[in-house]
């Protein structure tokens, strides 16, 4: 009881950050690859620029946005399709069964 009224405040701290970490869906909000359950995204945590490991080289990356989640994902690196003439880019294979779904 004594370690609690000594780092209850820790306590609480951490575990409101895990809540939030686990609620939005880590530190990207994004989804996994095989749909939405484990694994991750590859790529930048949804940053518009990408560095190579020295970080002295900066290229800017044109994100596109998924229609289902609304995550911001590389068009080289997504899965992408042509409906109705147009081109869409999803973040996985869940989102892109989901929009079909919704045509």
């Amino acid at each position: 009881m004594e370690f609690l009224q000594e780092n209850g405040l820790y306590l609480l701290f951490v575990g409101a950050m895990m809540f939030m970490m686990f609620r939005n869906g880590g530190c990207c909000g994004g989804h996994s690859s095989q749909g939405h359950g484990g694994g991750t995204h590859g790529g930048g945590c949804g940053d518009s620029h990408s560095t190579n490991h020295s970080g002295t080289d900066a290229q800017t990356v044109n994100m596109v946005k998924d229609p289902v989640c609304g995550m911001h994902i590389n068009p080289s690196t997504a899965i992408h399709e042509m409906i109705n003439g147009k081109f869409y880019y999803f973040c996985s294979e869940h989102c892109r069964n989901e929009f079909r779904r919704r045509q």
